[in-house]
């Protein structure tokens, strides 16, 4: 099962990414929406994990993004 991470917060990104892979999960982990996006046009995720507030584009606008597409995949939204 593959996972987009998406999380500025490197102490957080890093604690969400190490979770997975201790259950086995395949983990893609990006620091802006811009790096995200890229990521989105171009591979398969089984979930997406997004915070709101990051950097060049926010994480409601991939969650529009991705949505426009793709309508079955889960996605977590994490915010402070």
């Amino acid at each position: 099962m593959r996972v987009l991470i998406v999380e500025d917060d490197v102490q957080l990104n890093i604690a969400i990414s190490e979770f997975f892979k201790l259950k086995a999960f395949e983990i893609v982990s990006v620091k802006d929406g811009l790096q995200a996006l890229e990521y989105i046009d171009t591979e398969y995720f089984d979930l997406y994990i997004i915070d709101i507030n990051i950097p060049r584009i926010n994480g409601l606008d991939l969650l529009k993004h991705i949505r426009k597409t793709d309508l079955n995949t889960a996605i977590i939204i994490i915010t402070a």
